[in-house]
């Protein structure tokens, strides 16, 4: 059991780090941490990704969502470490960010809650990708106890789910698909095509 210390201590523990803009890398070397439990989510966003799409997913762990995806769709792990052949190693908290080969599709599944600049991430998602496949845990209320609770899990910001669907929506990305699972929300988003093509010609 988590006592009250402990979680109070891991939530400063996660402050810090997002002070200093960065990411725990050493929490996602371990392989313990990647948990068999969220395969359901990931089955459900894969279900969400086109027929032949190529596909770029950030956090890609055990790379679950690359045997779920449609046989014929083309699959880039990315992740703060090497999972593997063809991994682009990042860090979403890194400054600058580092220039991305376009996909159809980009997927973060349980990635977006350790993003310090979500702003920042969405805006150059722009030029990336026309989809995102995500899921995100929103902020239920505004209690010190839901604060501690969320940085305890090592989430380093608190969206509503309208406050990130806001975000996304100020670069161009429309909500087309929306599905709660459990305390998560699961959502597709779209680039709107007459701006995609707009930015093109900037």
């Amino acid at each position: 059991m988590v006592t009250r210390a402990r979680r109070v201590v891991v939530a400063l523990w996660t402050m810090l780090r997002r002070a200093r803009g960065g990411s725990d890398v050493d929490r996602w070397r371990r392989v313990e941490n990647l948990h068999t439990s969220w395969d359901a989510r990931t089955k459900v966003l894969a279900s969400w990704v086109a027929p032949g799409a190529s596909v770029l997913e950030f956090g890609a762990g055990r790379r679950t969502l690359e045997t779920l995806l449609p046989a014929d769709c083309r699959y880039t792990p990315s992740d703060l470490v090497d999972r593997g052949p063809g991994t682009i190693v990042v860090d979403l908290n890194a400054t600058p960010l580092p220039e991305f080969p376009p996909h159809d599709v980009c997927v973060f599944s349980g990635v977006l809650e350790y993003v310090n600049d979500v702003p920042r991430l969405a805006h150059h998602l722009r030029q990336v990708c026309g989809v995102i496949v995500a899921s995100y845990a929103p902020r239920r209320d505004r209690s010190v106890a839901e604060l501690i609770e969320r940085r305890r899990q090592g989430w380093v910001n608190d969206y509503t789910i309208e406050e990130l669907l806001a975000v996304f929506e100020q670069e161009g990305f429309r909500c087309v698909l929306s599905q709660d699972h459990g305390a998560q929300r699961l959502v597709q988003l779209q680039r709107d095509a007459a701006q995609a093509r707009s930015d093109a010609r900037s």
